[in-house]
């Protein structure tokens, strides 16, 4: 399997559908009298490890020359729309998850639902640009 199928397919799908999960699984624990629950932030760090990965081999993906989008869609837009979805909107949407969930304001289930969910579609956003063009 190549290093760009590995990247979209593979861990792409594997980090879409960690946040899918985290989301609706932060939602759901919304609703419910749980308030310890290692389990779910130990997915929430797997998830921020795999994207973490994702973003390496994205980083290998550019330095050998390949860029995203089908071939003749592969100009600067496609790889500023691509990096703007994929790595830049989800630092600024996971820093400040983090900061207001450890501010105590809001519930963090509360927090991380809405993050889950804003970082799935990020996430598919970024996938769909990457395969399809800006």
């Amino acid at each position: 399997m190549s290093l760009t199928r590995i990247h979209a397919d593979l861990l792409g799908f594997a980090v879409i559908g960690s946040w899918a999960i985290i989301g609706f699984w932060a939602l759901a624990l919304r609703f419910t009298t749980y308030d310890e629950t290692p389990t779910f932030w130990r997915v929430v760090s797997i998830a921020q490890i795999l994207l973490g990965v994702q973003w390496l081999l994205g980083l290998a993906l550019l330095l050998i020359g390949l860029l995203p989008g089908p071939p003749g869609n592969q100009g600067l837009g496609t790889l500023l729309f691509h990096l703007s979805y994929a790595v830049f909107s989800p630092i600024v949407v996971l820093v400040f998850a983090h900061w207001w969930a450890r501010a105590g304001r809001w519930s963090p289930h509360s927090i991380f639902a809405f993050t889950g969910l804003v970082m799935f579609g990020l996430l598919f956003r970024a996938y769909q640009v990457g395969i399809y063009g800006a």
